[in-house]
């Protein structure tokens, strides 16, 4: 980076009689200081300018002479950024996933056996039975909705309910 002192917050002023006087601006002033603060506040201002804006941003690419290689309008060729911030993924919407196990992957695998059991006995139902489960409880239907489906008040619907969850408790229990 070419103007990295832009970024700077210290200076160094040269006096009439040669002597050099040290400055650090905090909140707008110029604080006088003595050479060794001045020394390794810049060292320290120069490392972070370094690691936090020239390491990451405005670089581009250059050829084995170290000269800048431009696109077809002749524009220098920029690199992306080597560290992306998690705050700049979030505002860019990124999408990426969860190193934590899902509650699915932790829950589905201690159940497997009864899952399986389960679909043995919706299996075991008829059609229409079938068709009023999968609505119900794995489509998110609301019973008003069969109820007018089927030709049925919405008490039929429960009562139909009902029924069912006692047929498969009875497939459960004698397989």
């Amino acid at each position: 980076m070419q103007n990295w002192r832009e970024y700077c917050n210290y200076r160094k002023q040269r006096n009439e009689d040669g002597s050099i006087t040290y400055f650090i601006t905090i909140e707008g002033d110029d604080v006088k200081v003595t050479k060794e603060i001045y020394t390794a506040y810049a060292e320290d201002g120069r490392k972070m300018i370094y690691t936090e804006i020239e390491l990451k941003y405005n670089r581009l690419l250059k050829d084995s002479k170290g000269r800048n290689i431009k696109d077809e309008n002749g524009l220098n060729i920029e690199l992306p950024e080597r560290e992306i911030s998690f705050d700049k993924l979030i505002s860019e919407d990124w999408e990426f996933p969860s190193s934590a196990l899902s509650p699915e992957d932790v829950v589905v695998p201690t159940f497997s056996s009864e899952i399986e059991e389960l679909y043995r006995c919706l299996g075991l139902l008829n059609a229409r039975e079938q068709v009023l489960v999968q609505g119900l409880f794995f489509e998110g239907r609301k019973g008003y909705e069969y109820a007018e489906k089927f030709g049925v008040s919405k008490q039929r619907i429960t009562q139909l309910k009902k029924q069912i969850f006692k047929k498969i408790e009875k497939f459960w229990e004698n397989p």
